[in-house]
């Protein structure tokens, strides 16, 4: 036990993960309670509706800080010594994403009754959703700020409570909202993470005796050509994925409820609802530790070394967390949902597959974003997501609502093998160590 105990303490992605989990317990248990809240009060047809909101605010709200998250924490890791250059990042960065988000909160805004008819489409008038929507945009530019701070200087225990007290204030608001109102105080939910998630950063900061940076640098109004370049790259990045992963994810559900049905939609719903609480404990380690720890070195070694370190310290952790949730699948149904959900357990077998073989690609694929390697980065990118598309407009009418979460495999399959060959050098290749 003392052996154990030492080289928990000697290394680092074990301890990140042990406090990390505190947060995703949170987390998932709290989600667990909005579940079951939501499948009573809005029911399966609502949820794919809601669904639809959060694809779209997602593609949004990474445009409205464009898509520089990874950028920031990258830079923050490398310059954390060079106060100068890191402040010369963030106010650049401050600028560009100010102007994104103004701009996209006057778009947004303006086009709030169309977006209702083509996102939400009931009967009720929506549209207030949709201008709420546009003006939570700065806020959440300021969230991404702080909190990418946090992470780049490798704060892990301020980022993760941080994190712990917006899941507590969002769950204890939207729980108020959801039962109040139903359908509508859900849509309301969403529309008001933004604002709560920077008040709640904003004030954490605040009461922070130690502050990596003063927060008026991180806020200034200074933009440096040549900054602004090298950071553009991780707006396209980012962009690609966050505008057309919701795009393809609407045009999917919209398939799925022509070709099968609403309750369909809202079953495929539930079940990316559950995966997204597992997977929140992999993919928040993930930017932790592994992008703050390849941007720092580069090297063909450190990369190898580091997803190495992942694979083997996670992901036997991740199998048999899998494995308890396939076997659980209809336990946590009934506990979570209605009997109106019960057909979702068929397709948790495909989910979780997807779900295994997204987690090794998403750790090598970090690769593009610490070198900022734009093309490499768009090229499988876009791919995936296409192949994703297309596996579903196959599968769909043959094998229904399972054919989505088919695709979803084949897709992140396709993925694998396509990183495989992009990355066959950094992973393979014994000259690249020389």
């Amino acid at each position: 036990m003392r052996i154990w105990f030492h080289k928990f303490n000697k290394n680092v992605l074990l301890k990140v993960a042990g406090f990390n989990s505190i947060h995703v317990f949170l987390k998932i248990g709290t989600g667990a309670v909005m579940s079951w809240i939501l499948a009573n009060y809005v029911g399966a047809a609502g949820m794919g509706i809601l669904g639809n909101l959060r694809n779209f605010m997602q593609g949004l709200l990474t445009f409205s800080v464009l898509g520089l998250e990874n950028g920031l924490v990258k830079n923050t890791a490398q310059f954390q010594k060079k106060p100068a250059q890191l402040k010369k990042v963030y106010s650049t960065s401050w600028v560009m994403s100010l102007s994104a988000s103004i701009l996209a909160a006057f778009v947004v805004f303006f086009t709030a009754s169309w977006l209702d008819q083509k996102l939400i489409g009931t009967d009720v008038d929506f549209s207030i959703v949709f201008k709420l929507v546009a003006l939570s945009l700065p806020f959440y530019v300021v969230f991404v700020f702080l909190t990418s701070l946090l992470q780049g200087f490798e704060w892990y225990k301020k980022f993760i409570i941080l994190n712990i007290i917006i899941s507590v204030l969002v769950f204890g608001v939207s729980v108020v909202l959801v039962y109040q109102y139903n359908l509508t105080g859900a849509l309301y939910s969403l529309v008001l993470v933004p604002f709560l998630q920077a008040v709640a950063a904003l004030f954490y900061l605040f009461l922070q005796k130690e502050k990596p940076v003063p927060l008026k640098d991180l806020f200034s109004f200074h933009f440096d050509r040549t900054t602004s370049r090298q950071l553009l790259k991780y707006s396209i990045m980012a962009l690609v994925s966050a505008l057309l992963i919701p795009l393809v994810n609407i045009l999917v559900r919209d398939q799925v409820r022509v070709e099968v049905s609403d309750e369909a939609a809202g079953w495929w719903e539930a079940v990316v609802r559950i995966s997204s609480y597992y997977m929140l404990f992999v993919t928040s380690l993930i930017s932790l530790y592994v992008l703050p720890s390849l941007s720092k070195d580069s090297s063909h070694r450190n990369y190898r070394s580091t997803i190495w370190n992942f694979y083997k310290t996670i992901l036997p952790l991740v199998v048999v967390g899998l494995i308890a949730v396939y076997f659980s699948r209809n336990l946590i149904i009934s506990i979570l949902f209605t009997e109106e959900f019960e057909d979702s357990s068929r397709l948790f077998k495909w989910q979780l597959l997807g779900d295994f073989i997204k987690i090794i690609t998403t750790v090598m694929a970090f690769r593009f974003i610490a070198m900022n390697d734009l093309w490499r980065y768009l090229i499988a990118e876009v791919l995936s997501i296409l192949s994703f598309y297309l596996f579903s407009l196959y599968l769909i009418p043959t094998y229904q609502e399972q054919g989505v979460v088919m695709a979803y495999l084949g897709n992140y399959l396709f993925y694998l093998a396509l990183l495989l060959v992009i990355l066959r050098r950094e992973l393979f290749s014994k000259a690249a160590l020389l």
